[in-house]
């Protein structure tokens, strides 16, 4: 470990005593270094002063709980919610360019049977088999195999891809085919990319 970082760490981690505006009152509050930048961050994330912040975590308090930890635990959790939120856009970043890396069709289907993702092959793909009226009315897309179950069979497997079959559904007419579907690097929910296999 080099000196810098365990003298970062050190500063991290010493207490600082601040007097703080709490509901009109001055009060006195020793924090850790690093709880105090994640307050401050906190604060100004919600356009408010420090001050609220803190008199907002002492008011959800039990009788007799500790007003520092509190704070410690609030300042921690504001941390963990901008780690999920950063997590959550850098996967669907990751898959979005999966598959818009991928010359043939291709689309990312989430445990909420939403679209997350597909490429202009996929949309090319759904225009060409439906006229253009009816492709504009809205597309439904199943697979072969409940998604909780494909899902089930991609972790079990290890071997990362699974095919299955398809259909597209638009405003009564539908198309058949099978797909190579393999797990999409996401950590808080199951999804998965999917490659239609040419016919």
């Amino acid at each position: 470990m080099s000196d810098d970082h365990k003298s970062n760490e050190k500063w991290a981690l010493a207490p600082r005593f601040r007097l703080v505006r709490v509901g009109g009152k001055r009060r006195g509050i020793r924090l850790e270094e690093v709880y105090w930048g994640a307050l401050d961050e906190l604060a100004a994330s919600r356009d408010e002063p420090l001050g609220e912040v803190i008199a907002q975590c002492e008011g959800r308090l039990n009788e007799g709980a500790n007003l520092t930890s509190a704070l410690r635990v609030e300042a921690v959790k504001y941390l963990r919610n901008e780690r999920d939120a950063i997590r959550s856009v850098s996967e669907l970043n990751a898959v979005e360019n999966q598959v818009q890396a991928c010359p043939t069709p291709c689309f990312a289907l989430s445990d909420d049977k939403r679209l997350i993702a597909q490429n202009p092959a996929f949309i090319h793909f759904v225009q060409t088999r439906f006229p253009l009226h009816k492709a504009n009315q809205g597309v439904h897309l199943s697979l072969a195999m409940p998604f909780a179950e494909l899902i089930d069979r991609l972790k079990a497997e290890g071997t990362g891809l699974a095919t299955v079959g398809f259909v597209i559904g638009v405003a009564g007419q539908t198309v058949r085919g099978q797909l190579n579907a393999i797990l999409a690097p996401m950590i808080d929910r199951d999804a998965i990319i999917a490659f239609v296999l040419p016919n």
